[in-house]
């Protein structure tokens, strides 16, 4: 059979993301055929007939996941007890998608990842993120940390190197009432601080970087200290009185010669590490890995202010309503 290249057609992912939406909506679940029946349609050809790849279908499903949830969640409760609940009930929702077990080489390669849902809802939870944050996201994928961002009221600067899902992120930024030609970039987080505009600062930094991947910039070579670099970017973007909550590879550890200086720098002023949590491979396997992950949450106090250890926050989690709880004594 004579296979058609695949093009992206954003029109026809946002067509599949409403379906999504609407399934969601009506709790109704969606299986791995009923997904790419959905998507077949929407790309006027089937998967084996190449008219869209296996990414498109399992990024347009996150979009409408995401587009739910920023009309339903709203600000997560600040108590522990209420970010559970409201937590489960993301799982719930996101448990009527299937789990993406086709991957591509693109994902492989630029490992994309994206954050589950309630894991991006932990995240911006522990934050604090409120009406009137300014918040970046530097790798910002199909936005799932942007969605609770963006519930919260607060203002949103995403930055996504893969064309396909910027232009979904950018569905998600208008469906918020925000501009997407002001709050949406398309660089290598890589060098984040000198390619954004000077004008992105952030009170709030939710981010879930390469574990070990440059975008193509050294092939198919891993580099250990590709997400930490990341974070490090990003931190020079935070304000004063500012919090950054990342995701990382749970590889990361002060343990390790390779993640020593990262580890000493967010220990320095003006940073302060105030949490790191290990977090369980159950919580991405429907996203197609069972990877575990790290959890770290970095304050900025003044600008000679001492960063320093106090109070910090170490545990080992299965799940993210164990985090929650572990977390709920640092949340900000």
């Amino acid at each position: 059979m004579n296979r058609r290249p695949i093009t992206f057609d954003s029109s026809a992912s946002l067509g599949l993301a409403r379906e999504v939406e609407r399934s969601v909506a009506d709790s109704r679940p969606l299986s791995a055929a009923d997904l790419f029946s959905l998507a077949s349609s929407a790309y006027g050809g089937t998967l084996a007939e190449g008219a869209y790849a296996p990414r498109d279908a399992y990024d347009a499903a996150e979009l409408g996941l995401h587009l739910h949830l920023l009309r339903t969640v709203g600000r997560l409760p600040a108590e522990a007890a209420g970010a559970r609940d409201a937590l489960a009930e993301v799982e719930r929702l996101s448990a009527l998608l299937p789990s993406q077990t086709r991957r591509t080489a693109e994902q492989n390669d630029y490992q994309q990842f994206s954050t589950p849902a309630a894991y991006a809802g932990l995240c911006a939870w522990v934050s604090g993120v409120g009406e009137g944050d300014r918040v970046l996201e530097p790798s910002a994928g199909t936005g799932a940390l942007c969605a609770f961002a963006l519930a919260a009221g607060a203002a949103v600067h995403a930055n996504e190197l893969a064309d396909r899902r910027a232009d979904l992120l950018a569905v998600l930024l208008a469906e918020a009432d925000q501009d997407p030609a002001q709050s949406l970039t398309r660089e290598n987080a890589d060098h984040l601080d000198a390619i954004v505009p000077a004008s992105v600062r952030a009170d709030v930094v939710l981010m879930n970087p390469p574990f070990s991947q440059t975008a193509g910039r050294l092939g198919s070579r891993r580099v250990p200290t590709v997400g930490t670099d990341h974070v490090l970017q990003a931190l020079r973007r935070l304000d004063v009185g500012g919090r950054l909550v990342a995701v990382l590879s749970a590889g990361v550890r002060r343990s390790k010669p390779t993640h020593r200086p990262f580890f000493q720098a967010v220990d320095a002023g003006p940073f302060r590490l105030r949490a790191d949590v290990e977090v369980g491979g159950a919580v991405y396997r429907p996203y197609g890995t069972s990877v575990r992950t790290r959890l770290l949450v970095v304050d900025r106090s003044t600008e000679s202010g001492s960063g320093g250890g106090t109070g910090l926050v170490e545990a080992v989690v299965e799940s993210v309503a164990e985090a929650v709880d572990v977390l709920a004594p640092v949340r900000r």
